[in-house]
Parts: structure tokens; sequence; C-alpha cells
């Protein structure tokens, strides 16, 4: 009667194992959604700060505002992708991720927008519109979520889809951070690259970068409709470069563009957001050259 007995004692201990690691795999996707979460509520508390001010400059501490942002991009593509891979994906993470998601991609970056408006122009007679932009951009951002909950099967995925309805949420911060990033990086004028150009900052850039907290507010109108349009078809990047039987090509691109972040992180964050933005009306441009080129080689 022993064998028995053993033979349940082990059935009971790979049994907890078994509850022990489905445990953990539920929580560690959950954890890098909440760190999502902890970067957008860092980047509101920023933007909060440079409106009362405080001993750190106001736009020293929008431009953080704008790292956090993109920081919490990171922990955005990894936690949907390893709750897949450990089969922890359930409905709750779903709607944890998208009301994270509304955090960082949807609250902090129409605060941003309006901050540095706020912080560098002054005596505007449009500022009520102004608030109405940011408005348009954060509701553009929760009815597309609340769209995507309701449309989306959490046991599927998103990394199966090729191309979305609407901007998503992370691209469309992307823009807002990534002119923000491009403001301050010429506003400030020390980096090496830079210095390499110029020794001191030129005239025309300070007349350029001046003029990007006037439009900004603009951007986050755009914005906003982009995200919630049917019309505008926008590629998974993640998709198209994460997943298996990707060609040299691909890889190429993905190794250059990283060489290009970690040495002009700023404008290349910026230009890459802008363009994927502009893509729906790129495309069909793109499309009648590449037709073009093909009737007159054959």
């Amino acid at each position: 009667m022993s064998l028995p007995v053993r033979n349940f004692r082990g059935g009971s201990r790979s049994l907890e194992n078994g509850n022990e690691q489905s445990r953990t795999s539920i929580v560690i996707p959950s954890l890098i959604t909440i760190c999502n979460a902890v970067c957008g509520f860092i980047a509101l508390t920023l933007i909060a700060g440079s409106l009362e001010g405080s001993e750190i400059p106001k736009l020293a501490q929008l431009n953080k505002a704008a790292w956090f942002i993109l920081c919490g991009m990171l922990f955005d593509v990894f936690d949907g992708r390893i709750a897949r891979a450990t089969g922890s994906a359930s409905s709750i993470g779903a709607h944890l991720d998208s009301l994270s998601d509304l955090v960082t991609f949807g609250l902090a970056p129409a605060g941003l927008s309006l901050a540095l408006y706020h912080a560098s122009v002054s005596g505007s007679v449009i500022k009520p519109l102004v608030w109405l932009f940011g408005l348009a951009y954060f509701l553009g951002a929760l009815l597309r979520l609340a769209r995507f909950n309701a449309e989306h099967n959490p046991d599927e995925g998103s990394d199966g889809h090729l191309a979305f309805k609407g901007m998503p949420t992370p691209g469309a911060a992307g823009v807002i951070a990534g002119l923000v990033l491009v403001y301050f990086w010429l506003d400030q004028w020390n980096s090496w690259e830079l210095e390499l150009i110029a020794a001191e900052k030129p005239e025309s850039v300070s007349q350029i970068v001046s003029l990007i907290p006037h439009f900004l507010p603009y951007v986050c109108f755009l914005l906003g409709y982009s995200m919630v349009s049917n019309r505008l078809i926008y590629p998974h990047v993640g998709s198209r470069f994460f997943t298996r039987g990707q060609s040299f090509d691909v890889f190429v691109s993905v190794v250059f563009g990283g060489t290009l972040i970690v040495f002009f992180v700023e404008p290349v964050v910026c230009i890459s957001f802008l363009i994927y933005m502009m893509l729906p009306m790129i495309r069909p441009i793109l499309r009648l050259f590449s037709g073009r080129s093909v009737r007159e080689t054959s």
C-alpha cells in the first residue's frame, strides 16, 4: 500500500508545482502591464509638476515625461507577447492592458502637449480651442481602446493581425512624445551631433523650434481622428518585424534602425512616428510609383 501513497504524494506535488507555474505565468505579464501604467502615472506627475513649478525647471520635467511615455511603450510591447507565450492571456489582462494604455498613451500625451503649449506660448486667444484639441486626442484614445476591447479576443492576441483600423494609441503617443523630444533636443543644442553641425544654435533653428508648441495641439486633434477612423489602415509593426520567417531585409532594417537610434535617438524616434502617422497617405503614392517601375521594367 506504500506505492500508491507515494504516487499520490508525487501527484499532489506535481499539481502544486503546476499551480505555482500557472500563477507565475499570470503574474509576470500583469506586472509588466502595471509597469506601463506606472510609467504613465510618472509622466502625469511630471506634467503636473511643470504646471505648479518646482526646483526642477518646467521644461526639463516635460522632457522627462516624454521619455516615460516611450518607456511605457517598451512594456506595452512585451506584456501581451509574454502572456500569449506562456498561455496566460485572459480578458482581465486585456482590460488591464487597455486601462494602462489609456493612462500612458491617452492622458499623458494630451497633458504633455497642453503643458508644453502653456509653458511656451503666452497671451494666446485660442487657449480654449487648445484644450478642446487635447480633449479630442484623449477621447479618440478612449474610444479606440473601448472598440478594441469589444472586438478583440484575448486568446487570439493582436500579433496575428497585420493591420489596424485606425492608428494604435502607442503610435499616436509616439508622435507627441517624439515632437516634444525633438523640441528639447534642438532647443538646448548641447549634443555632440548638433555641435558638429554648428557650435551655436542658428537663428533659423530657433524659429523652427518655437513653432512646435504652437502646432502640437493641432497634431493632437489630427491624431484623435486618426485613432477612431475606419478608413485609415495602419500596419502592425510587431507582427511584421517579430514573427518567424522574416526576410534578411527586415533583419538588416532592424539592425540599421537600432544603430541610428543609439546615436540619434530624438530625431529618429520623431521621424519614425511621423512616417507611421502618414503611412495611409504615403502608401497610395508608393504603390503608384512601384506600379510604374514594374511596367517600365516589363
